[in-house]
């Protein structure tokens, strides 16, 4: 494998660990990108996307996101956040997206553009616990410098609203770009997803050392 890319740098070696969650470092230590799942149920990969960076660096994992024409615009955004603190893999139905449809899979590209850089030398926690399998809320953070990247993401759970504990100076959504804010920000990090299976990209801004 080193042998081959002294060869060719420009070729890009893709590992996968789909099917068996097979990830080692001795692998990861000789590829760029490691493809994280086969899933395609919307529903199930942000389980696993929010989890990956325990095992894989975020700007080496590749998430899958699998937007589809049947999918509502809250569906759509579901699937790409979940790809959003990785390294996006985009396939799914493509062609058969509506312009609306392909409008706010682009405004995820162009937003995760404007960061994605900064995800390499980010620092991966999860404000909620490691995420379990069935877990209704899942949070994953990449603190990066003075700014922290949160993705949120409410499942099947019954509860609208999730604190997450985290106090951060200021707080802007960065995906979906037109929504109105889901957050209130006092004591802790409150988020308001009035429906399931719906998701946000936040940008917070955290206070310096010593600040609350």
């Amino acid at each position: 494998m080193e042998r081959l890319q002294d060869r060719h740098p420009g070729l890009v070696v893709e590992a996968c660990a789909s099917g068996g969650m097979r990830a080692d470092h001795a692998t990861l230590s000789r590829v760029p990108v490691q493809s994280l799942t086969d899933q395609q149920d919307e529903t199930l990969i942000p389980a696993i996307a929010a989890a990956a960076p325990t095992v894989v660096p975020p700007e080496q994992g590749a998430v899958w996101a699998y937007p589809q024409p049947d999918f509502d615009d809250e569906r759509i955004v579901f699937t790409m956040v979940s790809a959003m603190l990785g390294r996006i893999h985009l396939s799914g139905r493509l062609d058969l997206l509506s312009g609306h449809q392909l409008d706010l899979v682009t405004a995820a590209i162009e937003v995760y553009r404007t960061y994605r850089r900064a995800l390499a030398d980010g620092i991966p926690r999860w404000p909620l616990g490691i995420p379990g399998w069935r877990d209704g809320w899942l949070a994953l953070a990449i603190d990066c410098d003075d700014e922290t990247f949160l993705a949120v993401w409410r499942r099947d759970s019954t509860e609208p609203t999730c604190d997450v504990p985290l106090s951060p100076a200021s707080v802007s959504l960065l995906y979906p770009v037109d929504a109105a804010p889901c957050w209130t920000n006092d004591d802790t990090l409150r988020i308001t997803l009035p429906e399931p299976y719906t998701a946000r990209l936040l940008r917070l801004t955290n206070n310096p050392p010593g600040k609350a």
